[in-house]
């Protein structure tokens, strides 16, 4: 007993000491930031109050800057190493000429990026429905074409080939990937007005789907690498029941394809293209990926009829598994 008291006396004065220490330091930091986001940022950006025409603004609101940036693109924006992202400024009303964002240094970005994130969160940000871990391929190319006949195009550049292409009037897209988050995205694409009314972003007539087609294509933009979700490797794959796709079968494809797959259902007669004659399909040597958004994404998703319905959202996971299984052991082209 008589040992202990000297020691835990020496371990409150240290915490002690450590925070009288450190307090000091956050302190700094903080009010430098308030320093710098005074004397530098709100000449043309705003970080409190309601949202407000573009209009009436220099440069885009701030105030859900927190939200909105990831960190380490908000920390190469604010020391001068990013474009900017407006081609042709952002109130071309007035200028079409680029405005060179001032730059800090490392520490300073450090320390303003830290501020935004503590003091400019907007809380209508919800965490996001998209998970992107689940993102497929072939979503991304839908969210693409979503991206063109929306007219995202006209405002907004991306890159092909490499090459830059679309209208130069709101903020380039082709980093997109990199620069926001998630959650901000998500919320953002319910109305654009929401944020900054008159900026040009209108409210578009999206399915629930639709939203996650475009948001998760953005968020794959200037990410290199970015790791695609397979859902043909995923473990309902692993385990499949024939006969269970047989059924499935009955379900949802005989009353096209016919019991046998010989393309003559009873819905058969109406259509054109007819339905695919299975039995003359080795649909066992098909690429995997091709089969699979065959039947959730439609006919049309793979350059086939578009009377083949999008049945991704109708059939269980595992009952499409199984309806894949009992397709490929079934019709070999034999």
């Amino acid at each position: 007993m008589i040992c202990k008291r000297p020691l835990l006396s020496i371990l409150y004065f240290v915490t002690l000491s450590f925070y009288l220490s450190a307090s000091p330091a956050w302190a700094n930091g903080e009010q430098k930031a308030k320093e710098i986001i005074q004397a530098q940022c709100s000449i043309c950006h705003k970080f409190e109050g309601a949202p407000e025409s573009k209009f009436n603004l220099k440069g885009p609101d701030l105030m859900w800057a927190g939200n909105k940036y990831q960190r380490p693109w908000l920390i190469r924006w604010l020391t001068g190493k990013e474009e900017n992202l407006y081609p042709k400024g952002y109130r071309w009303d007035i200028s079409q000429q680029q405005i060179q964002h001032p730059s800090l240094s490392s520490d300073d970005a450090n320390i303003v990026a830290d501020y935004f994130t503590k003091h400019y969160q907007d809380p209508r940000i919800k965490k996001s429905f998209v998970d992107l871990s689940t993102l497929t391929e072939r979503e991304a190319e839908l969210g693409a074409n979503i991206f063109r006949n929306f007219s995202c195009l006209g405002c907004h550049q991306i890159k092909e080939d490499g090459e830059k292409i679309g209208g130069p009037i709101s903020t380039n897209l082709y980093d997109a990937g990199n620069r926001y988050n998630l959650d901000w995205w998500s919320r953002f694409a319910e109305n654009p007005q929401d944020f900054t009314p008159h900026s040009g972003e209108y409210l578009a007539d999206l399915s629930m789907r639709g939203a996650r087609h475009i948001i998760g294509y953005l968020m794959t933009l200037g990410v290199e690498d970015f790791k695609y979700y397979e859902p043909w490797t995923s473990k309902e794959f692993k385990n499949t029941n024939i006969k269970n796709g047989a059924h499935v079968y009955k379900e949802y494809c005989v009353q096209c394809h016919g019991t046998q797959g010989k393309g003559d259902g009873p819905g058969a007669s109406g259509l054109d293209p007819k339905p695919a004659v299975h039995v003359e399909l080795p649909l066992s040597d098909y690429p995997d990926d091709y089969l699979y958004n065959l039947v959730f994404y439609g006919g049309k998703s793979v350059g086939k009829s578009p009377n083949m319905p999008d049945w991704g959202m109708t059939i269980p996971k595992q009952d499409l598994a199984d309806l894949l299984a009992y397709l490929r052991t079934t019709f070999k082209g034999e």
